[in-house]
């Protein structure tokens, strides 16, 4: 399966650089979740992709399409891929006239792509931002799948929002990978990514945490946890010192009867690169 999904991404991208974006639709599932710099909110579904997609043909050119150290973890009918992506335009004399970095994770299933998230490398919040929100009154209750894994995530992040970033390790797989904001490439096992956790112990502190509109998809023992996520931070007088809106993909295995990470994807919405 590895080569084929290989070959299914490149073969869209060569597309997607030529500017038809369709090849990915093409290889999409019909409830995909899609997020890229672009978007306040996820795209689900095949439709709405296809839409989104549409009015973007003709709109991408550049010459050069590299596919950085890509892996691809098979589970049953699922595999995870993900990689570093450098996309580049020359000029006519052939010097490079600008480059975009990438972070790229896609979840397929039986070859079609059921989550796909994209983001800019190194990227900063916009310094205005409008964020379509669904809000309900009352307690938010998640139930089955969704609600035992919201339940590990919420906890995980309880210990985030006050300095402590192992509730997180303690959760990952030794072979775990992952993406954030800062990486300038993708994290490679508990180990690596507990180093780079020791690097923020201590230094991460909100007082509100907020999981907007949670979305999962399932697949024998890989589940797919993606949801928006926004951090604040309040002054003395409970007034609103800042709010950072964020994307996350989580990517679960099912090990010895409990759920694992074995990938994590954060970006800010609609990301900016520096």
């Amino acid at each position: 399966m590895r080569q084929s999904i290989l070959e299914l991404e490149q073969a869209a991208m060569e597309r997607w650089r030529n500017g038809d974006p369709l090849g990915s639709v093409e290889i999409s599932a019909p409830d995909i979740c899609y997020v890229d710099p672009g978007l306040t909110q996820p795209i689900i579904g095949l439709d709405e992709y296809g839409k989104y997609m549409k009015q973007l043909i003709g709109q991408v050119y550049y010459q050069k399409s590299e596919f950085i150290t890509p892996q691809v973890v098979e589970q049953g009918d699922a595999a995870l891929l993900t990689y570093n992506y450098r996309s580049t335009v020359f000029n006519p004399d052939g010097s490079v006239k600008s480059q975009t970095l990438w972070n790229c994770t896609e979840v397929y299933y039986r070859n079609k792509i059921v989550h796909n998230h994209w983001s800019y490398i190194r990227h900063r919040v916009p310094e205005v931002l409008e964020v379509p929100l669904t809000l309900k009154p009352g307690p938010v209750r998640y139930e089955g799948l969704l609600g035992e894994l919201m339940l590990l995530e919420t906890r995980a992040m309880e210990r985030w929002r006050q300095g402590d970033p192992w509730g997180f390790i303690e959760l990952s797989t030794p072979e775990v990978t992952y993406f954030d904001t800062g990486t300038l490439q993708r994290i490679n096992g508990r180990e690596a990514l507990s180093a780079e956790y020791k690097l923020r112990e201590g230094k991460v502190h909100y007082e509100v945490m907020d999981f907007i509109d949670p979305w999962i998809f399932a697949c024998d023992d890989l589940s797919v946890l993606f949801y928006r996520f926004f951090s604040t931070r309040l002054n003395p007088d409970g007034s609103v010192a800042s709010r950072i809106p964020w994307n996350c993909s989580e990517v679960f295995t099912r090990r010895e009867g409990g759920w694992r990470i074995i990938h994590t994807h954060w970006s800010h919405i609609r990301g900016e690169r520096y």
